[in-house]
């Protein structure tokens, strides 16, 4: 029988792959870096997003909303702060209805960002939008913080839990455009005393888990709900069988000062090492293999839906919350919900 067909086809197979794979890794190379090296060309001094608002928003567009969206780690890590805890927990939001208080924090938060974004959305296709549209971009921010202070000032929260909260936007996600973004929606919530460059507030972030993180038992209490609310995300079948992994693996995931404040025992130092392992297989996979997001990832749409007049979400990770759509300032509590959306539409 005569092999030498089959060994040459398979040799001509095998070359054929071996060149796909090694043009479509050249393809990654060269698209992977594109955003950034545009943002290099465009901005040679890196530090020109501490100073100027509006490269800092462009910044934080290309970094939060194609590479990194998601900011749920540092949200949960204030959980540890007994202070925070405490209140949090009177005020029955977690035993009531954590997908609600969950869905609401992250669409306050999304507003107070999303206005660079969704005005990049107009200018698409070249298209040059009126300023009556820039403008009603822009209020959506302004409505979304004064919601959220007007929340907050139905509790005393100290100072240094809000700056605290603050600086985990900024030091979890570390970037210079993040770091000033953040630091501006600080000063527009009016908190004293905010550490005015980024190596300032990694200290201050350092020193007041130091010195405010410890255990209490309202500490679980608010961050156990919240990690049985991201199992939401799969099949509750399957929830008997990721509820221990995920328990499990969440110590290795948090600081040792967090997983003592939760009175969570200590990751095995080798349950440390596989998930530092596994992140560095998964960074090294993205950047080397997979093709970059072409397209912002966005929650908040660009406009109230026609028919309910109302923000619908563009997705939904769990149950949806407000399936006819939501107006920023009924977000929070219900027992805070103004009788008519204050808004007109």
């Amino acid at each position: 029988m005569n092999r030498e067909p089959t060994q040459l086809g398979i040799r001509i197979t095998a070359g054929v792959l071996t060149t796909a794979l090694a043009c479509h890794l050249l393809v990654v190379r060269f698209v992977r870096y594109r955003y950034i090296n545009k943002l290099k060309r465009k901005y040679p001094d890196p530090s020109i997003a501490l100073r100027d608002f509006d490269v800092a928003e462009e910044v934080f567009h290309i970094t939060s909303r194609r590479e990194f969206p998601s900011l749920e780690l540092a949200l949960f890590r204030t959980y540890a702060v007994p202070t925070i805890s405490r209140l949090l927990f009177a005020t029955g939001e977690f035993s009531k209805n954590t997908s609600k208080r969950a869905e609401d924090t992250e669409l306050i938060l999304l507003e107070l960002a999303d206005a660079y974004s969704h005005i990049e959305l107009l200018r698409k296709g070249n298209r040059v939008p009126t300023q009556e549209e820039i403008d009603e971009q822009r209020q959506r921010p302004k409505d979304a913080l004064a919601r959220l202070n007007e929340i907050h000032g139905k509790y005393p929260i100290l100072n240094g839990d809000y700056l605290y909260t603050l600086s985990l936007f900024i030091v979890e996600p570390i970037k210079w455009a993040i770091f000033r973004l953040w630091y501006e929606i600080g000063k527009r919530m009016n908190l004293k005393d905010i550490p005015p460059t980024v190596q300032k507030m990694i200290e201050f972030n350092k020193k007041y888990a130091r010195e405010n993180v410890h255990h209490a038992t309202t500490n679980w209490k608010v961050g156990k709900p919240t990690v049985e609310h991201l199992l939401g995300r799969f099949p509750k079948f399957l929830h008997p069988i990721l509820s221990p992994i995920v328990f499990g693996f969440l110590p290795a995931l948090l600081e040792p000062v967090d997983v003592a404040g939760f009175g969570l025992k200590p990751a095995h130092a080798s349950l440390i090492t596989l998930v530092s392992i596994g992140f560095h297989i998964r960074a090294f996979f993205i950047r080397h293999c997979m093709l970059p997001r072409y397209t912002t990832v966005l929650r908040t749409p660009l406009k109230p839906d026609p028919k309910t007049k109302r923000y619908k979400p563009l997705y939904n990770m769990y149950d949806p919350t407000y399936p006819d759509g939501y107006c920023i300032f009924e977000l929070g509590p219900d027992k805070y919900k103004p009788m008519k959306c204050p808004i007109p539409h």
